[in-house]
């Protein structure tokens, strides 16, 4: 039985559009998320990523479908058949479907991926690890508990903070438009910022057990997207004493910068730190 760890070729259902690579591919997974599942009307996607300058198209060059911002979905404009994936997410590589492989037996598959998005009635026992990755909100998704967690979570905050905080004016068409937009990341030390804050809330008799318990599920219902590069506290250190800043926000001005993202703030430092810096103000609160 041959794999793929020499390159290989691939071809569409009716072979105008060919591919070839000459390289072993990055990794090789099975993908659940809902955008994929629905992309290829098929319960879930099988894919291999190849780094950009290992592989070509050999026949046609495939149709381009943007299917979210920063998203690239490659089909033949014949046959329709699904080719290839490409994300801002993964810029050095391109994720090709296993299925469209010449001998799409060389495929081995070591995890499913997204398995937060599976389908109930997908269930297989293949022993492969089953890996859960935070979902981005669908602008058409019912944004009403979002909403809640950030006016809930913000409530205690209320003739403590000068200017007051956003929250107090966002909708739930704000939240949709960012999630049609573009995705809320956070840096790393969200989630340990979040439990503090509520816990902090609580021990100062603010809010009470059943509330924290019910914020933080809120809070987990989010699914943002949580950077998990590693940093260089060098680096954190630079723009924190650069502008005055606390760690703490310093690592959201360092994932804006890094990642090229708007930022979201209440925070008037954070605020003039952007603007020395070039950062966009985001409508969503994040911080």
């Amino acid at each position: 039985m041959t794999d793929l760890s020499q390159g290989g070729s691939g071809h569409c259902l009716c072979g105008a559009v060919r591919y070839a690579f000459d390289a072993a591919p990055n990794w090789q997974a099975h993908c659940h998320c809902e955008s994929c599942r629905r992309a290829t009307s098929s319960p879930y996607t099988s894919y291999f990523g190849v780094s950009h300058g290992h592989w070509r198209w050999t026949g046609e060059t495939p149709k381009v479908f943007m299917s979210s911002p920063g998203v690239k979905r490659h089909f033949c404009g014949t046959c329709g058949s699904p080719m290839a994936f490409e994300g801002d997410r993964w810029p050095h590589e391109i994720h090709f479907f296993a299925a469209t492989l010449d001998d799409p037996a060389a495929f081995r598959p070591a995890a499913h991926a997204n398995w937060n998005e599976h389908l109930p009635w997908v269930n297989p026992d293949d022993g492969l690890p089953r890996m859960r990755t935070p979902r981005r909100l669908h602008p058409a998704e019912d944004m009403a508990a979002v909403l809640r967690l950030v006016q809930d979570s913000f409530a205690f905050m209320r003739g403590r903070i000068d200017p007051p905080s956003s929250a107090a004016r966002l909708t739930t068409a704000d939240i949709a438009r960012q999630a049609a937009e573009g995705e809320v990341w956070v840096p790393a030390l969200w989630p340990l910022e979040m439990c503090n804050l509520l816990l902090g809330a609580q021990r100062r008799r603010r809010i009470d057990d059943a509330k924290r318990r019910q914020l933080v599920a809120r809070a987990q219902a989010l699914r943002l997207r949580v950077d998990r590069e590693p940093v260089a506290i060098t680096a954190l250190d630079a723009l924190a004493a650069r502008h005055a800043l606390s760690a703490y926000a310093a690592a959201y001005l360092e994932l804006a910068l890094r990642r090229r993202l708007p930022l979201a703030t209440a925070d008037k430092a954070l605020l003039a730190a952007m603007r020395a810096s070039g950062v966009d103000r985001a409508a969503f609160v994040a911080r």
